[in-house]
C-alpha cells in the first residue's frame, strides 16, 4: 500500500485541492456552492492530479532507474503496465467527477488530462516542460471557476489573473526543481526562484487591485511579503550548499506554500475568513503524510 501512495505522491495533492477550492471560492464570492459540488470537485482534481503522478512514473521508469531506483516502478514493487492502468484510470475518474458538474466543467478537465499526458510524454525533458506543468495547474484553477460556467464561455478577469500568477509560480518551480536529483546550475535554480517569485508579485497586484476590504488588502500583502520573504531564505540556504537532498525539501516547501497562498488568495479576495481556513487546513494532512511519503 505504500509503495502505491509514494508513487502518487498523495501529500501533494492537497496542493491540487488548494488551487481548485481557491478558484471555485474568488468566482462565487458571496455564496459558496453546495458541499456536493465541493466534493466533487475535490474528486475531479485528485483524479487528475494523482493520475498524472502515477504516469509521470511510467514514462520516467528508466531515467528512475538510473537517478531514484528506490521509486515504485524501478524498485519492482509495481510493475509498469499495473501503473499505467492505474494511472488512465485515475485520470478518467476526475473526468467523470468533473462531468458530474457540468459541460463546462467536463471540458476543462478533459483539456487538463490532455495537458498532464503531453508533459509526462513529450514536454517533461524539453524547455517547454515548465510551461506545460504551468498549463496544468493553470487549467486546474479555472476547473474551480468553471460550476455553471456556459461551454466555450472564458472565467472573468480576476480568476485568469490568480490562474496566471499560479502558472508563473509554477514555472518557477518546475524550473527550480528540474535539477534536484542531481548538482544543479545555481543560475538555473536562482532563475526559477525568480520566477516563482514574480508569481507572487502577479498576486499581490491583483489583491492590492481586487481586495474585498482594507483589511482584507492589508492582510493579504503583508502575508504574501512574509511568504516571499521566507521562500528566499530557505531557496537561498539550499542555493548555497547545492545537494539534491535541500533542494529536494526546498521543492516540497515551494509546493506546501501553494495552499498558504491559495487561501491568503481567498481572503484578500472575497474578505471571508471561514474559506480561507477551510484551505489553509490542508496543509495538516500534507505535512503529516510528507513525513513518510516524499513530495517530488
Amino acid at each position: 500500500m505504500l509503495a502505491w501512495l509514494r508513487l502518487m505522491r498523495l501529500p501533494a495533492v492537497f496542493t491540487a485541492v488548494s488551487n481548485v477550492l481557491c478558484g471555485c471560492f474568488i468566482a462565487s464570492p458571496t455564496q459558496a456552492p453546495p458541499t456536493l459540488q465541493l466534493c466533487l470537485l475535490a474528486l475531479a482534481t485528485a483524479g487528475l492530479y494523482l493520475g498524472g503522478m502515477v504516469l509521470n512514473d511510467v514514462f520516467d521508469a528508466a531515467l528512475d532507474a538510473v537517478e531514484r531506483p528506490e521509486r515504485p516502478i524501478p524498485s519492482g514493487r509495481i510493475k509498469r503496465s499495473t501503473a499505467a492502468v492505474f494511472g488512465t484510470a485515475l485520470l478518467l475518474i476526475g473526468i467523470a467527477a468533473a462531468a458530474c458538474l457540468g459541460i463546462s466543467s467536463a471540458a476543462v478537465a478533459g483539456l487538463t488530462a490532455i495537458a498532464v499526458l503531453a508533459y509526462n510524454s513529450i514536454l517533461k525533458s524539453t524547455p517547454a516542460g515548465p510551461f506545460g506543468m504551468a498549463a496544468c495547474r493553470f487549467l486546474n484553477f479555472t476547473l474551480g471557476a468553471s460550476i455553471g460556467l456556459p461551454l466555450g464561455s472564458l472565467p472573468d478577469a480576476t480568476i485568469l489573473t490568480a490562474a496566471t500568477a499560479l502558472a508563473v509560480y509554477i514555472i518557477g518551480v518546475t524550473w527550480f526543481a528540474r535539477n534536484e536529483a542531481g548538482t544543479a546550475s545555481r543560475f538555473g535554480l536562482i532563475g526559477g526562484l525568480l520566477v516563482l517569485l514574480s508569481g507572487i508579485a502577479i498576486d499581490a497586484w491583483l489583491i492590492s487591485h481586487k481586495g474585498a476590504t482594507i483589511m482584507s488588502i492589508r492582510g493579504g500583502s503583508m502575508a504574501l511579503l512574509l511568504l516571499g520573504l521566507n521562500l528566499i531564505m530557505r531557496a537561498a540556504a539550499a542555493i548555497t550548499r547545492n545537494v539534491p537532498r535541500l533542494l529536494q525539501q526546498t521543492v516540497g516547501l515551494m509546493l506546501l506554500c501553494l495552499i498558504f497562498l491559495d487561501a491568503v488568495l481567498v481572503f484578500a479576495l472575497t474578505g471571508s475568513a471561514d474559506r480561507a481556513l477551510t484551505i489553509i487546513l490542508l496543509i495538516a494532512p500534507a505535512v503529516l503524510l510528507k513525513r513518510v511519503i516524499p513530495m517530488s
